[in-house]
């Protein structure tokens, strides 16, 4: 006579029972995962790639100085760090609204920073196409003097990652969500945005601070 009932233990029904339900747990959770650390990684990817775009054409001043400005522009150094600066900002400024949830920040500040962001992206891309082939039909007077459209044009990256980058510093002060230290950076940023026609070294501190923002989000005090 057989002992075993057909309930009393069947490894394989447990099996089927337990391991689609432990599966489902486990791909529920790392597509989670992957939601959360996709954007953060985009950001501090981003913003780091774009800032040493910016420090390389930085030094471009030290390197190059024997060159006008209108020559250093067309240098190879200079095109490629302008390349850095286009891809590491769209990166982040296609990343950085879904971090809003995340390190606790107003969305529509987030996308205002964002929207900067992009259009440091679009400066740097224009100066690495458009302005390369400008920078063949004028002499080096007429490039160091561009005039009105040349401001107008950098009009948008100054106030957007003036009010874009306060606000990120604000918010994320207040509501602990970004280091101490980013938040500082990020409001110099902004000062720097509005002070300086030129995108560079927004693209520094900001790449830097948004990088850091995103890298070591602030532990709730």
């Amino acid at each position: 006579m057989s002992t075993t009932s057909p309930g009393s233990h069947s490894p394989h029904g447990s099996s089927s029972l337990h391991g689609p339900s432990g599966s489902t747990s486990s791909s529920g959770s790392t597509g989670a995962a992957g939601r959360v650390l996709t954007p953060q990684f985009a950001v501090v990817a981003g913003g780091l790639v774009g800032a040493m775009g910016a420090a390389a054409y930085i030094s471009s001043f030290f390197l190059l100085s024997d060159l006008s400005g209108r020559e250093a522009v067309r240098s190879p150094l200079c095109v490629t760090a302008n390349v850095l600066i286009t891809i590491g900002f769209v990166t982040v400024a296609l990343a950085l609204p879904a971090l809003a949830g995340p390190l606790r920040l107003p969305r529509w500040a987030a996308v205002t920073a964002g929207l900067g962001c992009a259009f440091l992206a679009t400066i740097a891309w224009a100066m690495a196409t458009i302005g390369v082939d400008f920078a063949g039909t004028v002499t080096d007077a007429q490039w160091d003097s561009p005039g009105l459209p040349a401001f107008l044009g950098v009009v948008p990256k100054m106030l957007l990652c003036a009010v874009g980058f306060a606000a990120l510093a604000v918010a994320g002060w207040r509501g602990r969500g970004i280091p101490r230290g980013a938040c500082v950076l990020l409001v110099l940023a902004g000062v720097v945005a509005v002070l300086l026609m030129p995108h560079q070294p927004t693209a520094l501190l900001g790449g830097l601070a948004l990088a850091w923002a995103a890298k070591n989000p602030a532990k709730p005090g």
